[in-house]
């Protein structure tokens, strides 16, 4: 007979390290979703809860607090609570759409998110009764348990703020990992903007098993996204793509919609779609939108470019190459779509995440030659409308650096905002006129105002700055800061205009004039000391900054130093 051996298990560090298995937030809050739309919800509520604590300066900070997810779905009973928080859920609790598949999300999502994990329920069965159960990972050690409770009244309320007196399911982490999540700011705005391509399908009930869904983030309503943007393609052949003539000013179809198989036997397959997005130079050339607003519509850029896979109508992977779309900024407008369903998880090695896939070798066959004629098609598509409008792909990196700042200026602002909200009543009054008095201070011009609004220009370098002040800070009311850079100053002319090679430095140069005035914004609107001071000194401070700089340029061999010799 073999001597049976039971190692010890530590569930505590099985739970931790669930939590490290390739989680982001909004993977981890989304992936939580996924079971109340197993749940049938038709109604998602996902709330970022932050609480104030004294930032720098005693300054209100607004600092994540919470991560609440509300649905009016089935709800669990206690048998149903088990198995939630069992490691390892049993299959017999999914139903042939689900979007769970290993029965750990729950825990893993919540353990990469915080360390108490609270589930507030009331079953479909029996709404009148009603449930909490709490797993706290930070009293787990020898023994995996969780705490069944009487849910309070607030409990209660939260609940019913979706699943009115219905059943529903409220899943609520504290006590985050501060230290290893990003800026509530961060997480809420790519929630918004994530959360209508995964559950596209969902969000405009096209999903045949499943009503309907909402989903707020919030309090905002999410509006489908998809990322193919196949409803606005032409009817009959005018929606296919000819890359010899394409105009770029809308998407086609490089692919409709077509079955793979993906085993030998042709017993699981998947469908494949393949569109152009528009080329936004051709599209701010005929003045239906700028370049910028196109890229933004339809998320033209690095990062968004590749295969969308959805499994069962969720998407599980953003973007991927499937090994097949190479890094190519020539691709940029190359979207496609792989659609599966849970029949195919063991096929293609769907991970825990269920992020990842792996083509199997019948799929491989198949996909190989269909996507390699899609991207060249699509390759050639984009250089002939770049060829059309005398304008190469590549912009300038000033550009470059714009369009990064831009994005980044306007988190800064929401995360001033969200900031204010959590402050005291008279502290928030007070930062709300400093803020006025700060952004009042120096407005932008008309043309300064078009630039940034058009073409994201946060820093615009200008023909002169009074009293050879080398840069100023400038704000659009709504659209916020700028940086005027002084062109004529000599540290321009001489030491800039000699590295104008490098386009990386000069990216890098961008990003450090536009922190200077970023700083002195900050300063001016979250100090305690009196603003027309700090104005003053600031203004000061740049004028003998610009007087340096012109004297050190004028001192230095720049072609001796900058040579290196």
């Amino acid at each position: 007979m073999p001597d049976i051996r039971r190692p010890p298990v530590n569930p505590g560090r099985l739970l931790s390290a669930f939590g490290h298995i390739g989680y982001n937030p909004v993977s981890a809050l989304l992936d939580i979703g996924d079971n109340s739309v197993s749940a049938q919800a038709t109604s998602i509520a996902i709330k970022v809860d932050t609480e104030n604590q004294q930032g720098a300066a005693g300054r209100p900070k607004a600092v994540l607090k919470a991560f609440t997810i509300v649905d009016n779905g089935t709800g669990m009973d206690e048998a149903g609570i088990d198995n939630a928080l069992s490691l390892g859920s049993s299959p017999q609790a999914y139903h042939e759409y689900t979007l769970s598949k290993f029965g750990l999300g729950l825990k893993s999502a919540a353990a990469s998110l915080g360390r108490c994990l609270e589930i507030i329920t009331r079953p479909k069965a029996d709404p009148s009764k009603a449930f909490k159960a709490v797993l706290d990972c930070s009293k787990i050690t020898s023994d995996y348990f969780y705490e069944l409770v009487a849910p309070s009244d607030e409990d209660i309320a939260l609940l019913e703020s979706v699943a009115s007196k219905g059943s529903g399911t409220v899943i609520r982490i504290t006590e985050p990992l501060l230290d290893s999540l990003p800026r509530a700011s961060e997480i809420i705005e790519e929630l918004k903007q994530r959360a209508g391509v995964i559950y596209h399908y969902y969000l405009q009930g096209q999903v045949p098993h499943a009503e309907k869904l909402a989903i707020t983030v919030n309090g905002d309503e999410v509006k489908p996204f998809d990322p193919l943007f196949t409803s606005e393609i032409a009817d009959g052949d005018a929606g296919d793509l000819n890359e010899n003539t394409w105009a770029g000013l809308q998407p086609n179809f490089i692919q409709r919609e077509q079955s793979i198989q993906l085993d030998k036997k042709g017993a699981i397959s998947a469908v494949v779609t393949i569109t152009q997005l528009p080329h936004p130079p051709s599209v701010g050339r005929v003045g239906t939108m700028t370049q910028a607003a196109c890229r933004d519509r339809y998320m033209i850029g690095a990062g968004n470019y590749g295969f969308y896979i959805y499994r069962n109508h969720r998407l599980i992977s953003w973007a991927a190459s499937l090994g097949y779309v190479p890094q190519d900024q020539d691709l940029y407008a190359f979207r496609g779509r792989f659609l599966i369903n849970s029949q195919a998880d063991d096929l293609l090695n769907i991970d825990v995440t269920k992020s990842r896939i792996h083509l199997s070798e019948t799929a491989e066959d198949q996909l190989k030659p269909l996507i390699g004629e899609a991207v060249k098609k699509s390759r050639a598509a984009w250089k002939n409308a770049t060829a059309n409008v005398q304008k190469i792909l590549s912009r300038t990196p000033h550009d470059e650096a714009n369009e990064e700042l831009d994005k980044i200026s306007k988190l800064e602002d929401k995360s001033d905002e969200l900031d204010e909200s959590v402050a005291p009543p008279a502290e928030r009054e007070k930062l709300k006129t400093r803020r006025t008095k700060a952004v009042g201070e120096k407005p932008t011009t008309p043309e300064e105002s078009t630039k940034l609004r058009e073409q994201k220009q946060r820093v615009q370098w200008v023909d002169s700055l009074d009293n050879n002040q080398l840069w100023e800070r400038a704000h659009d009311p709504e659209a916020g800061l700028i940086v005027r850079v002084n062109s004529s100053h000599r540290f321009a002319r001489d030491m800039i205009a000699a590295v104008h090679g490098d386009a990386n430095l000069l990216k890098v140069i961008d990003v450090l004039f536009y922190a200077l005035a970023r700083g002195e914004y900050g300063t001016v609107y979250k100090s305690d000391s009196d603003p027309k001071v700090i104005e003053k000194v600031m203004a000061e401070f740049r004028e003998r900054v610009g007087g340096a700089l012109s004297d050190l340029t004028r001192q230095l061999d720049i072609s001796e130093f900058l040579g290196g010799k």
